[in-house]
Parts: C-alpha cells; sequence; structure tokens
C-alpha cells in the first residue's frame, strides 16, 4: 500500500486526552499540545500530570482512532519520549514522538489521540534520623526521629548549667532577702537551659518536612551576690535567680527539616516556654 503524507487541510486532527486505569481523580493529563514534524513522518505530543508526587510511579500510552474516537488502537508502539514508565515525580512539560508509519501505512481521517495514565503507589520505607542541635542558651542538643509520609521525633537541649539560688531578685535587687546586713549582686551571671519536647512530621514537599511539638522548658537565669553582715564582715556567698527573667513549663516549637541529596537532614525552629520566652532552634544531621 502507497505511503499517503497527512494531508492537515482536508483532515480533521484532534488530540484527545482521558485519565486509564487513574487511582487518584485529582491526577490528569492537561496542557496537551502536538504539532507534525518537519519531515512529515512524525508529531510531537507534549503535556504534563498534575498533580504529581513522589509516591506515585506514573505510567502513560499512546492510543489512536481513526474514526473520530469510537475506536482506538494501541498502545502504539513506535513512542519515544516521556512515555512508559515515567521519572519519578515527572513535573513540568513531557514531551513524546510518534513516528507515524512505523505503526500505521496510512493516517486519514477523524484522527484523535488518547494518553492513557496508569498510577502506582510506591511503598514509603520508614527511615531514621538524629541531628545535632543548637541554639543560643543551649548549645547541646539532640533530635532522633521517623520519618514516613508523616513520623514523629523527640528532642533535648541544654547548656549543662544548672544550679539553686538562695534568694530572688527583680529589677530592684533581691526581694527575699532575709538577714540584718545588705547585699552586693551582679558580678557574675550564669543561664540553665532545658527542653524536653516531642512531635510529630508532616512532608511537605519532596524531601521537606514540618514538625512541631511540646514538652517541658526550663530557661532560669542567675545573678552572683555577697552577702554582708553590719560590720561589713561577709557573711555568705551564691546566686539569686532573677524572676522576671527566668521561665519554667509549657515549651513549644514548630520549624522545617530538609534533607539534603535525601541524606543529610538541616532543620530550624522557633521554640518557646510558656509562650513567653522565645528562642531559636538549628540542626545538622544524618539518616540512617
Amino acid at each position: 500500500m502507497t505511503k499517503q503524507i497527512l494531508n492537515w487541510k482536508n483532515c480533521t486532527l484532534l488530540l484527545m486526552l482521558l485519565l486509564g486505569l487513574v487511582r487518584t481523580e485529582a491526577q490528569r493529563i492537561n496542557n496537551v499540545q502536538f504539532q507534525l514534524l518537519p519531515d512529515n513522518n512524525k508529531i510531537e505530543v507534549s503535556y504534563s500530570i498534575l498533580p504529581v508526587n513522589d509516591e506515585t510511579k506514573y505510567t502513560t500510552t499512546l492510543w489512536l482512532s481513526t474514526d473520530g474516537g469510537t475506536t482506538f488502537i494501541g498502545p502504539l508502539k513506535a513512542v519515544t519520549g516521556d512515555i512508559g514508565s515515567l521519572k519519578l515525580y515527572p513535573r513540568g512539560k513531557l514531551k513524546l514522538v510518534w513516528d507515524i508509519y512505523k505503526d500505521v501505512d496510512d493516517l486519514v481521517g477523524s484522527i484523535m489521540f488518547q494518553v492513557r495514565l496508569e498510577t502506582e503507589k510506591i511503598p514509603i520505607a520508614k527511615i531514621k534520623f538524629s541531628l545535632y542541635q543548637f541554639s543560643p542558651d543551649a548549645p547541646l542538643g539532640a533530635m532522633y526521629g521517623v520519618r514516613e509520609q508523616k513520623g514523629y521525633y523527640g528532642k533535648f537541649q541544654t547548656n549543662l548549667r544548672f544550679g539553686l539560688a538562695d534568694y530572688k531578685a527583680g529589677v530592684n535587687g533581691i526581694s527575699n532577702y532575709t538577714g540584718n546586713g545588705y547585699w552586693v549582686i551582679g558580678e557574675e551571671e550564669k543561664k540553665s537551659t532545658l527542653f524536653l519536647t516531642a512531635g510529630v512530621l508532616k512532608k511537605l514537599i519532596p524531601n521537606l518536612f514540618a514538625y512541631a511539638g511540646g514538652g517541658f522548658g526550663m530557661r532560669n537565669h542567675y545573678w552572683s551576690y555577697t552577702s554582708f553582715n553590719e560590720d561589713d564582715s561577709k557573711d555568705k556567698e551564691g546566686f539569686v535567680k532573677v524572676s522576671d527573667d527566668s521561665y519554667v513549663g509549657l515549651a513549644t516549637e514548630a520549624g522545617l527539616i530538609y534533607f539534603v541529596k535525601n541524606k543529610y537532614p538541616v532543620s530550624f525552629g522557633v521554640q518557646n516556654i510558656n509562650f513567653s520566652y522565645w528562642t531559636f532552634s538549628t540542626g545538622v544531621g544524618i539518616k540512617f
């Protein structure tokens, strides 16, 4: 049979996109464009799949109808490009090229194309990870977590400085001094900080997770003091707790964890105690 080159003026060439064997109605093929290539023997088709995610395997096939869509033949074999099993997370414009006369002898009539999409859920393995955690008042810490589509984590942070206070202090100095002499405060200061928190993870996009949690928080501010007797002799030394700048109670936090090359987690978030004392926390780590 003699080859007949496609006559674009006399033929009605339509490109029709359908979803076939799709497990979620939200995913579909759109933004479709096509053109006859200069050699008149091939047709290029471009399309996109929306939405897509990295938990799904996508497979497409190209089908042909010469009777206006009443019947289809396929899948067409002489197709190259973005066809068949696609790359993971196939975003953007996808392109395929059909070599017309390797599949058919003639291409005449009411032509329609059908692109069929199949999806398959990819099982998500649990991934464990840990990070070193740092914040200005608590530079020693660690986070351990397990991630899937969702996940969970536990975290602690501290500066390993803990102490007891003999008195309380405010803006006017020691507020509960019981001696008969006088005192001097503020020559030395220290802060003791501890966060014990746990929470949940939620994937936002591939390799980027949000986290949120709560637990116990403590951040105490201390000043040193020296008390003296009435005759100016030294009485005792110790620390006072600065009540206006000390916090103990409910700790809450939220932030983001990004897995660089899907292997090295980097985190940044904010945390607080009683919604009064606020600080940031950042960290780096590895998955295993």
